[in-house]
């Protein structure tokens, strides 16, 4: 390999642009998962200990534990973001839009530090542009972007395997005989913490720490005693909260085999979670990978790690990774996937531009589109096995197809954070009437609403606008000011919402209902039509003048 002096700026570069795309949205993309570890790091920043007020006894994702609940996540995440907390929590409140805000800035945060990391190391081996976009690929074209939206575990894990793989390349440029004692502690430390953050990638992890004993046989014990280090704080912490050293909080009865081993083909191909499909430049990351085997102990070395995280994933009976966008269970193995994606690009530079915009312009469409909604019809809705198979229903086709942008606009109000998020249909059909139809949402009449569009898990369903939540929604944003007479035509017992700037209407329906609602609208405004109680199916709504 060719050695060059480390470049610093670089950097530099690649933390500020990554960060600045991470956070670009402007909005978290959580779950219950990263719901827990966040307010773990609230409680970390705000009373100095792990354990939750026992707020809600019925929380899958904590336990109980004695003065209240305890995440069923590692610590060290949490652990890990609290000081981005405790800073946050100096000039804002941390309420719940405050401390979602605050998981998505750690987890960005520590993505940016290692993709900075993965630039400073790639510029010992490549050119400053080869190196800047090879790292810029990791962090954004990569599941590492989805990841970084919220606290998961993965940005933690992430971080201290691309510092382990550091140290390890720069042990590698030094002959065996050579003991380096410093990049040589560095590697095994990082190689445990992420072990600690992320228990998923214990195996991977365990065979990088084999291999870094292997190299460093007459020398492995400050090696070992360095790694026991996280090994036992782990064992204290699990066995304080979940009984044993060797328990995590998760349960596992059950959870392996089943979907094997249609979760291989599905880890790769899968059109709604197949890394192929979402991250095509792991591709050109594969064959830098392989061809440097060839050459270096430590490439050979991430070959068998690498192939030892996929073979665990994939015995996984929820390998698709539940509620996320793209292959994010396959995350961990990332940095060890992409360390030799310069190589790669040196030899396939033209085909390597082609699928490295591709697996950006994926992540990018995933982090101004996704909401969830794609699981809510799937996953939680129906059909979801087919959908994870499915061309017409893949998250990236779906997205496409409804064409919703979603700009997250933080506010501040005193010391009260407040998250605005502002739904455009860019290329979408204007009119003044909206219908379900058989072959779906059907816009047509004068150009009077703009951004129509359906919310949550509302769905068209036998020629039906069907709403089932309270939190499912049709709306449309208004072209013209003034007033107007707003129709709604549907079935419903319970109570109809509409949702406007001056306020919130509810009319009580018992049946068939056809209503007109004189309306005050602004340029621009946005109106929502929900049900407050009942299932709500709406045959047609339609905005005109007075």
């Amino acid at each position: 390999m060719t050695s060059r002096a480390p470049d610093g700026r670089l950097a530099l570069v690649a933390f500020v642009v990554s960060f600045g795309v991470l956070v670009a949205n402007g909005r978290a993309i959580g779950s219950g998962d990263t719901n827990a570890v966040e307010n773990t790091a609230a409680a970390l920043a705000t009373r100095g200990t792990f354990v939750l007020p026992p707020t809600n006894p019925s929380d899958p994702f904590t336990r109980e534990a004695p003065g209240g609940r305890i995440s069923i996540y590692p610590a060290l995440p949490a652990l890990l973001a609290a000081p981005v907390f405790f800073l946050l929590g100096l000039v804002l409140d941390l309420n719940p839009t405050g401390v979602q805000a605050a998981g998505k800035l750690a987890a960005a945060l520590q993505s940016a530090s290692a993709t900075a990391v993965l630039a400073w190391t790639f510029s010992k081996r490549a050119s400053p542009s080869l190196a800047l976009t090879s790292a810029l690929l990791f962090a954004l074209g990569t599941s590492v972007f989805s990841t970084s939206q919220a606290l998961w575990q993965h940005p933690a894990a992430v971080l201290f395997l691309v510092i382990a793989l550091s140290a390890l390349d720069g042990m590698e440029a030094t002959p065996a005989a050579t003991f380096r004692r410093r990049p040589a502690l560095v590697a095994a430390l990082a190689i445990s913490l992420a072990a600690a953050a992320r228990p998923a990638a214990i195996p991977m992890c365990a065979a990088l720490f084999l291999y870094l004993l292997q190299r460093e046989r007459p020398r492995i014990t400050p090696l070992v005693l360095v790694a026991l280090v996280p090994a036992i704080l782990v064992a204290l912490y699990n066995t304080t909260f979940f009984g044993a050293p060797w328990l995590f909080g998760p349960g596992l009865g059950g959870r392996f085999g089943a979907a094997f081993p249609e979760s291989i083909v599905g880890l790769l191909f899968s059109p709604a979670r197949g890394l192929v499909v979402f991250t095509p430049i792991a591709l050109i990351a594969l064959a830098g990978l392989i061809s440097m085997a060839r050459k270096t102990s430590l490439a050979r070395a991430l070959v068998a790690a690498t192939a030892l995280h996929f073979a665990f994933v994939s015995m996984w009976n929820e390998w698709h990774g539940g509620e996320s966008f793209g292959p994010r269970l396959l995350t961990d193995l990332l940095p060890l996937l992409f360390f030799f994606l310069p190589e790669g690009l040196a030899v396939w530079p033209r085909l390597g531009a082609l699928l490295g915009v591709w697996s950006v312009a994926v992540q990018l469409l995933g982090g101004w589109t996704y909401d969830y909604r794609f699981e809510r019809l799937h996953q939680r809705g129906r059909g979801f096995d087919a959908a994870l198979w499915s061309w017409r229903d893949s998250p990236i086709t779906f997205a496409v197809r409804e064409g919703v942008v979603i700009q997250g606009i933080p506010e501040i109000e005193g010391r009260r954070v407040r998250l605005r998020a502002a739904r455009s249909v860019p290329f979408g059909t204007t009119g003044s009437t909206a219908e379900g139809t058989a072959e779906g949402l059907r816009i047509s009449g004068e150009a009077r609403m703009r951004d129509i569009r359906l919310e949550r898990g509302t769905r068209i369903e036998a020629g039906w606008i069907t709403l089932t939540h309270p939190a499912d929604g049709v709306a449309f944003r208004a072209i013209h000011p003034g007033r107007g007479v707003l129709r709604l035509v549907g079935r419903l017992h319970g109570v109809l919402r509409v949702e406007q700037n001056s306020g919130t209407i509810a009319l009580p329906q018992t049946g068939d209902f056809d209503v007109a609602l004189p309306v005050e609208l602004d340029a621009g405004e946005d109106v929502t039509i929900r049900a407050e109680t009942g299932e709500l199916r709406l045959a047609r709504m339609s905005l005109s003048r007075r």
